[in-house]
């Protein structure tokens, strides 16, 4: 007599985010089209009118998403996702992102350091196109087992629908060195359920109460690259051509809660001479203080290569 054969169960191997440096992730192909585009600007309150042939520069999130979610997503350093803060993300533009084509992303876990607990992992990714570089990434993410804080008065969520005034970017003239320029924004808990269904980014602090509170929030907050693409929009609405804009490089201070009033303030800090580029810096407030801050280059002239 033969009996049933017994059940194997496999046994998942938990490893800390250290122990994933070196990791590699890819070539993923990224499929860039018109609806996606279009699902893109909307969720980001961008221009609708200009972008026909290539996508706006903060579409690089979608990118950087295509190979990063996989990484923050791996099940192996799950206990380490209790906690998950976007730190800093730079990007760079070597070329424009072109729309009806296929990106091929490559993401690897380049650094890990352990500060007080816990891990800050910095992400590198590149995408191009037939071989040439379009953007490359660099990101850091704070990792740990332990909420970033303890949370604060459990004060709900606001209507789904509901945020303050928002301004879609108009182009601008270059304010002169030293001045600034403004653009309002906020967004609602609908908006980033939209964010997180065009760029992949469905990190839980951002959609879900519980599990922003359980990170140490007071509920769910705006994604960090959804405010970048913000500040992009109004930076690049000071340039024209296909690749505005050069480089962006943000640090993430605190969070922002939806329906709540946020003002992009962008500064001319240099603009070359010749009149091809510009140096600007960027801040997002909310309430009186930083929320975001950077700094970018745009493109005032762009020359095919």
């Amino acid at each position: 007599m033969r009996g049933d054969a017994p059940a194997v169960r496999a046994t998942l191997i938990v490893m800390t985010p250290a122990e994933m440096q070196g990791l590699v992730i890819g070539p993923t192909t990224v499929h860039v089209d018109r609806q996606h585009v279009d699902a893109f600007v909307a969720a980001t309150g961008d221009d609708p009118d200009r972008w026909h042939d290539e996508a706006p520069p903060g579409y690089a999130a979608v990118l950087l998403f295509a190979v990063a979610g996989d990484f923050l997503n791996d099940p192996r350093i799950a206990p380490y996702l209790r906690t998950l803060v976007h730190v800093d993300q730079q990007f760079t533009y070597p070329a424009p992102i072109p729309i009806e084509g296929d990106i091929m992303v490559t993401g690897s876990v380049e650094r890990v350091r352990m500060r007080s607990g816990a891990y800050f992992v910095t992400f590198a990714a590149e995408a191009t196109v037939d071989g040439s570089l379009v953007v490359t990434s660099r990101s850091t993410f704070l990792m740990s087992d332990e909420p970033a804080a303890k949370a604060g008065r459990d004060r709900g969520e606001p209507h789904v629908d509901l945020r303050e005034h928002t301004e879609i970017p108009e182009t601008v003239v270059l304010p002169p060195e030293g001045a600034a320029a403004t653009l309002a924004k906020s967004a609602s808990r609908a908006d980033l359920a939209a964010y997180a269904e065009a760029t992949r980014d469905f990190n839980p602090i951002h959609l879900d109460h519980d599990a922003a509170r359980a990170a140490g929030l007071d509920g769910v907050v705006v994604h960090g690259l959804l405010m970048l693409s913000w500040m992009i929009q109004h930076a690049v609405s000071m340039a024209t051509g296909p690749a505005p804009m050069a480089e962006v490089k943000v640090r993430f201070r605190s969070a922002l809660r939806p329906a709540v009033a946020a003002t992009v303030e962008t500064a001319v800090r240099r603009a070359i001479p010749e009149g091809d580029d510009a140096d600007l810096a960027l801040r997002l407030i909310a309430d009186g203080a930083d929320v975001v801050t950077g700094t970018a280059t745009i493109r005032l002239g762009w020359v095919t290569p």
